[in-house]
């Protein structure tokens, strides 16, 4: 141990005394690429938006838990003990570059988790709100962003359809954020979408009060709760399988967070509190918020209920405009959880009771029997994580009113220091009923699903590098667009890595995904003794086959460039296989006061099966993944300019073109031409 603190008092003189590591601004879109991969869905927003905050709000290496220093996914189980063994021993870091000191910390890790770190001295536990604001940060941020080309929503109405969006084309927000990582986090966002007629359509606010005394937080307005594995209460955001095949598996039990995100679903509104007591975290909530739902009229009784709950967020037409909400949530519930003082061991309960003001009664179809149906549901729960050296236990079991229980189980584990290794079981009835569940699954939702995933890295040497999964999943009742009970598949994804240096970066990636659902197929039949056919509809197994490579090369302090390209099949048993393909070269500048981005994509897709989903550069706060299908181009360019110390500008412009005469998109959002561009203008005060 006397080396270890030798080595950290060097580090900490040949550094000047209370320096801070230069942190420069991350780049998001490479660190989910790199977690994440190229899901076949797309990637929420959120996800995007909790990494942003972790980047905004870096964690305090000597007050973090083994929770919070996970939920990054940097470091291994093998790193997570050494750190805070180190930390246990010689005591509280003085400084970012002590991190060299500590075993099983090599330089790669240390560049990868630097952006969501620091070392702090010790704030003001008791200070005053004035003391808190006066050592704040603030940042407003406006945004505009519009679509060039006429969509139908808003040309004139016809005698076809009269149905048109009742607001502008022009797309609105605004986000204002005072923080001080030790204290307190205060701000609000605004939003108007694309055809919504209410300059503000979408309202949040939050405010956060941490570490006073023993109330860890306090946070009133809109916040998101993180529990356990997620069954219960997740904070919405969840990696899940990706190219990042074990720490992921695994969620992180980090409570409340205050909500900052334009999604306009899946957050709480109400007041949210965590109160310290010896080992014991106690946390209590409750929130009331109106949500939209889908209302409709029992033509027997005369009462309304809810056939669904609207989750788009989209006020355009007089129809969304009448289920904006509709539906009074109401949610009161609380967790008790024990850590000990090691970090190694973790045990949780959790409750929440949800109400509603009208019953939630879905349509009389069989996929949906085993749905929720009422206006009351009750969630009880245990959620525990336990470390014995190199190996992490986690799992979560919870129950819902209906009865069915949802439950995962796992290990993480380092198998040597080039090894890690994760294994998880979960198991969700068709009648588990969780409104803001999102554990590990291959669903959507956490219900009706079986299934037992496994994920393995290892470091063949300092230059080359591979991953891997397999996960095989069952659903025992009947799911949407599947006609057949019970139904099962599985999947596995492959990933070699060569980075024979910091700056250049090659991998190649296969993933291939069979499940069975339905398809049509052409049936010949005997009518009156003459052959005929008709066409049918019935269950096959279906297969996607995904091979992406990419090459990614920092050239100098200015310029970067990267390469990717993915090339797709899709197949039903018995019928012939379609295919997509496309190719998207990078170009990335960084002058100083002006940075600037573009990309040229070719692609061709033999249909909507076969998308290409590419992650693209976009201005702060905005998130873009689209996907790339048919047969065309695509390019944008964006600049950002640093026109003062407190002002930062963005403008973006980007556009897709199709070979083939075609339109964009159906129905309001038909765009009949073969072209579709976008602008979008951005500046940020920070103060």
């Amino acid at each position: 141990m006397k080396k270890y603190l030798l080595l950290a008092l060097l580090l900490c003189y040949l550094q000047p005394f209370a320096q801070e590591y230069p942190r420069k601004e991350i780049n998001i879109r490479n660190f989910i690429q790199d977690i994440v991969g190229n899901p076949d869905g797309g990637v929420n927003e959120d996800l995007y938006e909790s990494l942003y905050q972790n980047y905004l709000n870096p964690i305090d290496l000597n007050k973090v838990n083994r929770e919070q220093l996970a939920s990054v996914y940097v470091l291994s189980e093998k790193q997570l003990n050494s750190f805070f063994s180190y930390r246990l021993k010689a005591g509280n870091l003085l400084s970012i570059y002590e991190l060299q000191a500590i075993p099983d910390f090599y330089l790669p890790t240390i560049y990868k988790l630097i952006p969501f770190v620091a070392v702090k001295s010790d704030g003001l536990s008791f200070g005053t709100l004035t003391d808190g604001f006066a050592g704040s940060n603030q940042y407003l941020l406006l945004r505009n962003s519009q679509i060039l080309e006429t969509k139908k929503g808003f040309t004139e109405p016809d005698s076809r359809s009269k149905v048109r969006y009742e607001g502008s084309p022009m797309k609105l927000y605004a986000r204002y954020k005072m923080y001080s990582s030790k204290d307190f986090s205060l701000g609000f966002t605004l939003e108007k979408d694309e055809g919504e007629s209410q300059l503000t359509d979408f309202k949040s606010f939050h405010l956060q009060f941490q570490n006073k005394g023993h109330w860890k937080k306090i946070t009133l307005g809109d916040y998101q709760l993180q529990l356990g594995q997620g069954l219960i209460s997740s904070a919405g955001f969840y990696i899940g399988k990706g190219s990042e095949t074990v720490l992921t598996t695994r969620r992180n039990h980090l409570g409340i967070r205050p909500y900052t995100s334009a999604l306009e679903n899946n957050f709480f509104r109400g007041i949210a509190a965590t109160y310290q007591l010896g080992k014991f975290e106690i946390t209590g909530f409750y929130s009331s918020l109106y949500r939209d739902g889908n209302i409709v009229q029992d033509k027997a009784t005369n009462l309304e209920y809810a056939s669904s709950l609207q989750t788009s967020g989209l006020h355009r037409t007089a129809s969304e405009m009448a289920d904006k909400g509709s539906l009074l949530e109401q949610n009161i519930g609380t967790d008790i959880t024990f850590r000990n003082k090691e970090n190694t061991f973790q045990i949780g309960f959790t409750t929440l009771k949800t109400n509603f003001d009208k019953t939630l009664q879905k349509a009389e179809k069989d996929y949906n029997l085993y749905e929720f149906s009422g206006n009351s549901n009750l969630l009880t729960g245990l959620h525990y994580s336990y470390n014995y050296q190199n190996f992490n236990f986690f799992g979560e079991i919870a129950r819902s009113s209906s009865g069915g229980i949802g439950a995962v189980s796992g290990i993480l584990a380092s198998l040597g220091k080039r090894t890690d290794f994760s294994i998880l079981f979960r198991k969700y009835d068709r009648d588990f009923h969780s409104f803001y569940a999102n554990g590990f699954s291959e669903n959507s939702r956490n219900i009706n699903e079986t299934g037992l995933y496994a994920g393995i890295k290892h470091a063949l040497n300092r230059k080359w590098s591979v991953s891997a999964y397999f996960d095989y999943f069952q659903f025992p009742w009947y799911r949407y667009l599947v006609d057949k009970q019970p139904t099962k598949g599985f999947d596995y994804l492959g990933r070699l890595t060569y980075q024979p240096q910091k700056n250049l970066q090659i991998f190649f990636q296969f993933k291939q995904e069979n499940k069975e659902e339905n398809t049509k197929i052409t049936e010949t039949y005997l009518d009156k003794g003459k052959e005929k056919t008709r066409e049918i509809t019935v269950v096959r197994d279906r297969t996607r086959r995904v091979f992406i490579g990419n090459f990614d090369y920092k050239i100098s302090k200015i310029w970067n460039i990267q390469t990717r390209t993915s090339y797709s099949t899709y197949q039903f048993d018995g019928q012939e296989f379609t295919q997509g393909f496309a190719i998207a070269q990078d170009v990335n500048a960084d002058f100083g006061k002006l940075s600037l981005s573009g990309r040229l994509a070719f692609f061709k897709t033999d249909d909507y099966d076969n998308r290409q989903y590419f992650y693209e550069q976009d201005v702060l706060y905005a998130f873009a993944f689209p996907a790339y299908y048919q047969h065309g181009i695509r390019h944008y360019l964006m600049a950002q300019y640093k026109i003062s110390r407190n002002v930062d500008a963005w403008l973006r412009w980007a556009r897709t073109d199709l070979f083939d005469e075609g339109i964009f998109s159906s129905g309001l959002e038909e765009i009949p031409l073969s072209h579709r561009s976008e602008v979008k203008m951005q500046i940020r005060l920070h103060f």
